[in-house]
């Protein structure tokens, strides 16, 4: 109007063009408006597409191996064990486990303890098959009957419906049990409190890290995998919700493989496997371990 007004009021256009302005004015708010407002999502969207350029570079940068490296063996079996192996970092320039081996029976679980950077999720990658810098063999089953759970779970875009369902999202669930998975791991209320089962929201900023961890257990509990590796997944719970999971996993004979640096994780496991950060290491029949407070720290 500031721009038409002068013009107006000196008989050089008629009323009509305001009107026009107006319009035109409206239509470019509006495409500006739709940058402006999902200018936080789209800077997201590129940093997320980065990342997947910097892992496919690095994927095929692994996938390269220079004459003469070493590295794991990893072997589809029924079981999980590890025949000594030396784990590395991806750049063969430190050793973090030498020569280590055990075996899991169907049903237990082996709990890794160690200060920080003592190599504790280096193993679990390593047992993944994403770290093969090293010696050694690995048996492990088929991915497609292990599920890992990190410290921050991964929050889908999409609905509760689908959050549940992930990995698996054509699943046909029943919504009752869905309500029973989400009552077991003490979120019954969380589809009243967003709105049901089909909204779809944000869950990474509506959830606290606390509930995206036990909405990650009832990811479990719903697809029960045979395997279960668990990097920190119940960091941010308290003791209590803490049993309940894990009780819950070893009442459904789920084979266990946690990290964490609670000693409560203790009493849920067969094993403990203790690293020292100098590539040494004891691993001990749970009831022959005296709990070691540096490597909890």
């Amino acid at each position: 109007y500031l721009v038409i007004a002068p013009i107006y009021f000196a008989g050089q256009t008629d009323f009509g063009t305001f009107t026009q302005a107006a319009i035109a004015f409206s239509q470019i708010f509006r495409a500006l408006s739709v940058v402006v407002g999902q200018f936080e999502s789209l800077t997201a969207f590129a940093a997320g597409i980065e990342r997947m350029g910097d892992l496919d570079e690095f994927l095929e940068t692994t996938d390269q191996q220079q004459p003469g490296v070493r590295t794991i063996d990893v072997t589809e079996a029924s079981r999980i064990e590890l025949r000594s192996v030396t784990l590395m970092t991806p750049n063969y320039e430190r050793t973090l486990v030498r020569d280590l081996p055990f075996r899991l029976q169907s049903g237990e679980g082996l709990v890794i303890v160690g200060n920080s950077g003592s190599g504790k999720s280096s193993l679990l990658r390593a047992i993944a098959g994403l770290w093969n810098a090293g010696t050694g063999q690995i048996l492990r089953p088929p991915l497609s009957e292990m599920m890992f759970l990190p410290q921050r779970p991964y929050m889908v875009l999409g609905s509760l419906r689908s959050q549940l369902l992930y990995p698996h999202p054509d699943n046909d669930m029943l919504e009752s049990k869905m309500r029973d998975v989400l009552e077991e791991v003490n979120l019954a209320e969380l589809p009243e409190r967003v709105g049901g089962f089909d909204v779809e929201l944000d869950w990474a900023n509506v959830l606290s890290l606390g509930e995206q961890q036990r909405l990650a257990f009832a990811r479990l509990l719903l697809s029960m995998p045979n395997y279960v590796i668990l990097d920190e997944a119940t960091s941010a719970l308290d003791l209590a919700n803490e049993k309940n999971l894990y009780q819950q996993l070893k009442a459904k004979g789920t084979t266990l493989i946690s990290v964490g640096h609670r000693p409560s994780l203790l009493q849920y496991h067969e094993y403990v496997l203790e690293l020292d950060g100098s590539s040494n290491w004891r691993l001990l029949p749970m009831e022959e371990y005296t709990v070691n407070l540096n490597a909890f720290s």
